[in-house]
């Protein structure tokens, strides 16, 4: 045990040894730690495929249709693999290469085929096959998350347009109109660990707590804050993110109405057109209701599970802000993973 580790992350790893592995194994298990998320806008953003238009989707929510927008599980993945290498190049290269050997340790890459496959990252994340013909299968598994209100309520469009310096110009076929999402629109979130290491768990974590953009690579736009509500390890898989945020827009529209009332399944469909049209939404209120829905709907699906609430997430995430805390963290990984990525 290191010297840097705290007394909530000791905790932390003998409450959650049940569902986690003491080193990665190849052969699948049942161990399951999903982190509920809420991720919250703190800029416009753009969150699009074809660079100009939103992602979106329609749904069904109650007795109604409507078109929400999307982050889709591809672009969360991506950012937050990015946030990981771009951390262990700083933290932990030294003792990469000295496990590597030879030339040293370059550093991980994004490039599908160029990834060194040997480092904690990797291992968790997954990989295609190298010039070894290695394939590593991600044990992070990510939904496509989407928004409680509707797609016109939450999405403007914004004039852009080239550059220049000359005082008058003609419009040229650089001006486009993008979507961009409001700033405050909230995506409430699961993503799930199978058969990781506490150390992983804890290296998540930290990840999701650091980073602040998602979307496409070269983005400028889009300041988030990832609100870790809780942490919730089970020998099944949990709710899925389209369904917290299905339950959440019900749980709004319910508010007030009288499940005695004849004409309640209406009003509660009427409720739910007003509330996914709402201006804005109270964050606090929403992250409450994010955390009743997901522990409904998993007592729903007969889920037993360990939780570790917003506050006790909230003590873990204050022990491992320190860089010598993660560093030491990924120390213990590298040991742990060796034969789990050999061929």
């Amino acid at each position: 045990m290191s010297d840097f580790e705290k007394k909530s992350i000791i905790e932390f790893k003998d409450a959650i040894k049940p569902y986690t592995l003491e080193r990665p194994e190849k052969k699948p298990k049942e161990n399951y730690v999903s982190v509920l998320i809420l991720r919250e806008l703190k800029s416009a953003a753009r969150f699009t495929t074809d660079g100009i238009e939103a992602n979106s989707a329609v749904i069904r929510v109650g007795g109604i249709e409507e078109t929400v927008g999307k982050l889709f599980g591809r672009k969360q993945v991506a950012s937050d693999r990015r946030k990981a290498k771009a951390l262990q190049r700083t933290l932990i290269s030294n003792e990469m290469s000295r496990v590597i050997g030879n030339d040293g340790w370059k550093g991980c890459t994004m490039k599908v085929n160029e990834m060194c496959q040997r480092c904690p990252e990797c291992a968790l994340f997954g990989s295609a096959a190298s010039e070894e013909g290695v394939s590593i299968t991600s044990r992070v598994m990510y939904d496509e998350t989407y928004t409680i209100r509707a797609l016109s309520a939450i999405v403007d469009e914004f004039f852009q347009n080239a550059p220049g310096d000359d005082y008058s110009k003609e419009p040229t076929s650089a001006i486009r109109e993008p979507d961009f999402f409001k700033e405050g629109t909230l995506f409430p979130c699961v993503v799930t660990l199978k058969d990781a290491t506490a150390e992983e768990v804890l290296f998540f974590l930290n990840i999701t707590d650091r980073n602040s953009r998602y979307g496409a690579t070269g983005t400028r736009f889009g300041k988030t804050q990832n609100h870790i509500l809780g942490i919730y390890a089970s020998h099944r898989e949990g709710p899925s993110s389209l369904e917290v945020a299905k339950e959440i827009a019900l749980t709004l529209a319910k508010q007030g109405l009288d499940k005695k009332d004849p004409d309640y399944s209406k009003k509660v469909d009427e409720r739910l057109k007003e509330v996914m049209y709402l201006d804005t939404l109270p964050t606090d209120e929403i992250k409450a209701i994010a955390i009743d829905a997901f522990e409904s709907l998993s007592n729903k699906q007969r889920i037993n599970y360990l939780k570790f609430s917003e506050i006790q997430s909230s003590n873990i995430l204050e022990d491992i802000r320190d860089d010598q805390v993660v560093k030491s963290i990924l120390v213990d990984q590298i040991a742990k993973i060796g034969t789990f990525l050999s061929a």
